[in-house]
């Protein structure tokens, strides 16, 4: 395979795909209120231990979305980075579904938002009446491919519970912030301050579900309000349910990050030498520069990757997953090594 375009390009899991099989025998409660979803609920109050309210999700447009309106009223203000999804990629999605929050976008070094940042941008809104500071939404892994530590997070969490503002996470590639700590689950949300995590799956072996983790738990009525009268609760459940149910089920969020965040680690390790590195690799994703007539011949071979502009022309992202090998990455390296390097 010789696609680094993205982790939303992969299959889907095996397990997963046998678990959507499974679920389809028989007749089942609609809405969300068959067995399978339920005991998602279970298992993410074992892994992220304490209780929870979980709402499975399409997409992870619509659980950022979604889990910011539930925090933030539609006067409200959302702190983010200047490059998260929500700002730069959602089309304005959480100003959507929140009837008009604002985003604050904030610059911050390797994709990350720094507390004293945040702080200055915080007070700069209360001397206006722009909108009010409601929320803070972190992105993690970030989009820059940097992972956060606890200590990180719980600098930002104790300057939103300090200013009143409540903690939205972006976790499409939670697994991989979590695989490439070490930390528990908990850490990395709730103990730190997040009251509602988007936590992924597509990226990571789902075929096509996300779920909130709803840890405010006083707000999952409202919540549910909001999901159904958006359009994002499925009749039949029971087939997000089985996806994250499996994803879930003996570690295998967890296994499939670290094997994710291993082939970029080995992708470094091969092209370093040959190639510039943009920037600090925590978790699955490479920014690499290279010359216009490699990245011209490694088309030409086959491999498929993204072009960046917002870090230079010349500057290119590579993403692995779940499904990617050993051999993809050695041959990509190869290419490089012997003979697509000018």
């Amino acid at each position: 395979m010789k696609d680094f375009r993205s982790d939303n390009t992969l299959p889907g899991a095996p397990e997963i795909l046998d678990a959507v099989v499974r679920a389809n025998a028989g007749s089942m409660t609609s809405y969300g209120g068959d067995d399978i979803t339920a005991r998602v609920r279970r298992q993410c109050c074992e892994i992220f231990e304490t209780d929870v309210e979980v709402f499975p999700i399409l997409s992870g447009i619509a659980s950022n979305a979604l889990s910011v309106a539930a925090l933030t009223a539609p006067w409200g203000a959302v702190f983010c980075h200047a490059n998260a999804h929500i700002e730069r990629e959602e089309l304005g999605a959480v100003t959507f579904w929140s009837n008009g929050a604002k985003l604050v976008p904030i610059d911050g070094a390797d994709g990350k938002l720094d507390p004293a940042a945040v702080a200055e941008a915080l007070a700069s809104m209360r001397k206006s009446d722009v909108a009010v500071p409601a929320c803070l939404s972190i992105t993690n892994a970030t989009e820059a491919g940097t992972v956060y530590s606890v200590a990180e997070l719980q600098a930002l969490g104790e300057l939103a519970r300090s200013a009143n503002l409540r903690v939205q996470m972006d976790g499409a590639r939670f697994a991989n912030a979590v695989a490439a700590t070490g930390a528990e689950p908990a850490e990395m949300s709730w103990r730190a301050g997040v009251d509602a995590l988007a936590f992924g799956a597509t990226k990571n072996g789902a075929m096509s579900a996300d779920l909130i983790v709803l840890f405010r738990r006083e707000l999952a009525e409202e919540l549910s309000i909001r999901i159904h009268r958006g359009g994002h609760r499925p009749s039949k459940m029971r087939f997000f349910s089985a996806q994250l149910e499996a994803y879930l089920t003996d570690g295998l969020w967890l296994r499939h990050a670290r094997h994710a965040n291993l082939m970029a680690a080995r992708l470094v390790e091969r092209i370093a030498p040959h190639v510039e590195i943009v920037r600090r690799v925590d978790a699955n994703i490479v920014f690499v520069r290279f010359a216009p007539s490699l990245a011209d011949a490694l088309q030409e071979d086959g491999f498929q990757f993204a072009a960046w502009p917002i870090l230079g022309d010349d500057v290119y992202r590579l993403v692995t997953g779940w499904a990617t090998t050993e051999a993809d990455v050695d041959e990509f390296a190869a290419k490089i090594v012997g003979g697509g390097a000018p």
